[in-house]
């Protein structure tokens, strides 16, 4: 049994006393407890929880109102001890009402307010108004606080979704002003006076003051051969029913200079449908408008540029803007690609299909934010498929082209093999690595397998060998190879140093000509199956002492910059290498 409920019980007890002494202090004893009931109920009735507690270690609670139960808790968890009022203090909010509360306590004051977190029994975080009264003894000293307590988790969420609004408010005014778009809110009258102007508008030399005070009205800077068309467009778009409109066409700024803009504007209409006012988007496109016509202007002198394009590798492509991008135009120069144009006007081949498996989708996500984000061309790196499955590294240069509503209907771009470019970069790679790698041991097998496998790395050669001579036994010795054969390595081993094969291989420059070999040598290389070599010598202070041999048993011929890659190659290796035979030689 609580305090409250032994106190009632005294006070009935004392009541059936005082009715049988005396009638009248019994009729105003049962008035007082009428009146006690009745302020319970409004309490426990009310959104309002009364608390009084201790001002000792965790505040316990003497007395809380019923209606605690809104928190979960009851009467009982309390006044037992069980809870304290610090208990159900939302932790992050604890020291900071333990410090108001010293804070209030220490000035002397009788009363004050606060707003902090709860936690209920089922866990749930309640923000509360709390009016505190103090109450002191005769020293003046704080005995017991006596709380009244409202619930305001609802106002408070209020409070953040407002503040929340307002922020959002402010990044999206921050972001509309710091972006091209003008957005404007024109009243439906002649020449669209504006209700609203973003600050933006300053772009097109103007203020918000210009438009706002009606000294300009907006229909006024439109261009006069095209304000006609604009205005006949948006009356059909009305008289259609339509909820926005679309159109292009030119302003004057401020200082007379023209601009091409595009416009997208949504028609606001009253309830029984009459046109409100019109919002709208008003972005500069005059670049765009600027490369459209030099485009177009290309696109009339087609007739006089296809030759000059299809001798070029520069390739010409027309897509249309849909899945795997159909061509409409490709250039006749594509049959350096292995394809014919019929091939992909037919649409036996779509462009996408061409395109390398681990590119495609990097090229399509990258190409779909470029139409998306309203630019207007578009430049990518990525790998395609020629027509015999070798694989090429291009750069395409695309236009974006875009109907009368900007929706992106065409692609018209070019795509130059940049295969060799790609390969000298990787080229560079590969010496740089193997540099490090070569100055990091005294191994000679070691050096050697390793610029075997650097070079391997490039797509053209597929076999190798290195030759050195030996001072010794006056004659050159096959000391590393990759890619040939134990018969054709058995064959090519070993030279004297004044064989025909040794003065044939060790000329002062490089060799690339199948028919620099003899006869004999010639017919091991065919059965080998070699069909192109390179025989690059190593000298080193005036004395060549040897040679890096590559092959292909795929192409006819080394292309110029593998060649250009082997030689710089052997003047960087040679000087790793030559030190390390003097040593052997002397040890």
């Amino acid at each position: 049994m609580d305090e409250s409920s032994k106190g009632k019980e005294a006070l009935n007890a004392n009541f059936q006393t005082a009715s049988n002494g005396n009638n009248l202090r019994g009729e105003a004893l049962q008035a007082t407890l009428e009146k006690e009931e009745t302020l319970r109920m409004m309490i426990n009735n009310s959104h309002v929880v009364l608390f009084l507690w201790k001002n000792e270690n965790k505040w316990p609670v003497e007395f809380v109102s019923e209606n605690v139960t809104k928190f979960g808790y009851t009467t009982e968890d309390f006044t037992s001890g069980r809870v304290r009022h610090k208990d159900i203090i939302y932790s992050a909010d604890l020291k900071r009402v333990e410090q108001e509360f010293e804070k209030r306590v220490k000035s002397g004051v009788s009363a004050f307010g606060m707003e902090y977190r709860i936690v209920t029994k089922a866990g749930d975080v309640r923000w509360i108004n709390e009016r505190t009264f103090i109450q002191r003894n005769a020293d003046g000293e704080a005995t017991h606080f006596q709380g009244v307590v409202l619930d305001i988790t609802k106002r408070k969420k209020s409070e953040e979704e407002l503040e929340k609004t307002l922020k959002m408010q402010q990044v999206l005014t921050t972001a509309i002003n710091n972006s091209p778009a003008v957005i404007f809110l024109w009243k439906n009258e002649k020449f669209w006076p504006s209700i609203f102007v973003s600050d933006n508008v300053i772009q097109f030399g103007y203020t918000v003051d210009d438009f706002l005070s009606q000294k300009i009205q907006y229909g006024r800077i439109i261009h006069p051969d095209d304000l006609r068309r604009v205005e006949e467009e948006l009356e059909r778009s009305i008289q259609k029913g339509e909820v926005s409109f679309s159109s292009e066409y030119r302003i004057f700024t401020k200082a007379g200079d023209m601009l091409w803009v595009t416009e997208k504007t949504f028609i606001q209409r009253e309830k029984d449908g009459r046109v409100a006012c019109f919002q709208g988007i008003v972005l500069d496109i005059t670049h765009r408008k600027r490369i459209e016509n030099a485009l177009r202007k290309s696109l009339e002198m087609q007739k006089t540029l296809r030759t000059i394009i299809n001798k070029s590798p520069t390739i010409a492509f027309l897509w249309k803007y849909v899945e795997n991008w159909p061509v409409v135009f490709v250039s006749e120069n594509i049959t350096q690609l292995g394809y014919s144009v019929e091939d992909f006007l037919s649409g036996n081949i779509l462009y996408g299909n061409i395109i390398h498996r681990d590119d495609i989708q990097a090229v399509a996500e990258s190409l779909a934010r470029s139409v998306r984000e309203g630019y207007d061309s578009f430049e990518m790196e990525y790998r395609i498929f020629t027509k015999d499955s070798r694989v090429r590294w291009v750069e395409e240069r695309t236009f974006i082209q875009r109907d009368s509503k900007g929706e992106a209907t065409h692609l018209q771009g070019i795509i130059i093999d940049v295969t060799e470019r790609k390969e000298a970069e990787k080229m560079l790679d590969i010496q740089r690595e193997l540099g490090v790698s070569l100055s990091s041991t005294w191994n000679l097998q070691t050096m050697l397998n390793k610029i075997l496998d650097a070079c391997l790395t490039i797509e053209e050669i597929d076999a190798a060998g290195i030759y050195l001579k030996d001072e010794l036994l006056d004659q050159i010795n096959l000391v590393a190879h990759r890619g040939l054969s134990s018969e054709f390595v058995k064959s090519v081993s070993t030279y004297s140093a004044d064989s025909p094969e040794a003065r044939q291989i060790w000329t002062e420059k490089p060799v690339y000509r199948m028919d620099f070999f003899s006869d004999e040598m010639t017919d091991i290389i065919r059965k080998e199956k070699i069909t192109a070599v390179a025989v690059i010598p190593m000298k080193h202070r005036g004395e060549i002492i040897g040679s890096l041999n590559f092959a292909s048993h795929t192409i006819d011929r080394i292309p110029q910059h593998v060649r250009n890659f082997l030689e710089s190659i052997a003047l960087q290796v040679v000087n790793y290498i030559a030190p390390i035979r003097i040593v052997a030689d002397l040890g």
